[in-house]
């Protein structure tokens, strides 16, 4: 009986885990296609969004605000968390670490002034390569604004430690922004996301 019962229990977990991951590699592909449509800003700026996205929706949140705010990009990439299930097992493994390894790692912040850091809120906590970023980074007279996008919640202590974070490195945290897209089977339509992004600047 109890073999039954452990076989079950297996097979439901595997079943769901394949479910999450199908989800995300078509959030990944619905994605690119609007993301392949941004246009690049050529001209100066001194504002800089830098993101670390998985699925692109902390990617299309990104050059939303990039797009509103002239501002120019920088992706993180980590190649321990694409999409699959590995990536999928180190997000969840790796979530409360906050070190990961990073491209780029450091980089010359000097000509910009304010600074928009975003992520994937994982375990409630912002994604590890984030917190990479900031420990690694000079941030001396930057005002750095949170922006995440996430599926059910964050706890508060984790954004409070970011802002610390921030702090040490030198830089002003101004506030968190964030937009909550809703479970994975059910999840806030891309024409919505991006006006909530642009609600959430105006505030």
């Amino acid at each position: 009986m109890f073999e039954i019962v452990l076989g079950i229990i297996t097979l439901s977990v595997v079943i769901n885990l394949t479910s999450v991951i199908q989800i995300e590699k078509y959030q990944l592909n619905k994605n690119e296609k609007l993301i392949s449509n941004y246009p690049k800003n050529e001209s100066s700026s001194t504002i800089l969004v830098v993101y670390f996205s998985r699925s692109g929706n902390t990617e299309l949140m990104a050059l939303e605000i990039a797009k509103i705010k002239n501002a120019h990009v920088l992706r993180i990439d980590a190649d321990e968390y694409k999409i699959g299930f590995l990536g999928w097992l180190n997000a969840m493994k790796d979530a409360r670490d906050h070190i990961a390894s990073i491209s780029p790692s450091t980089i010359d912040l000097s000509s910009y002034r304010t600074i928009y850091i975003g992520s994937p809120i994982w375990l409630y906590s912002p994604a590890p390569p984030i917190w990479e970023f900031v420990r690694n980074n000079d941030f001396t007279s930057k005002d750095v604004i949170l922006f995440n996008s996430l599926n059910s919640k964050f706890e508060q202590r984790f954004i409070e430690d970011f802002a610390k974070l921030v702090s040490e490195r030198k830089g002003n945290f101004l506030k968190h922004i964030f937009i909550i897209r809703g479970r994975m089977t059910w999840q806030m339509e891309t024409e919505d996301f991006l006006k909530e992004v642009k609600t959430k600047l105006e505030k």
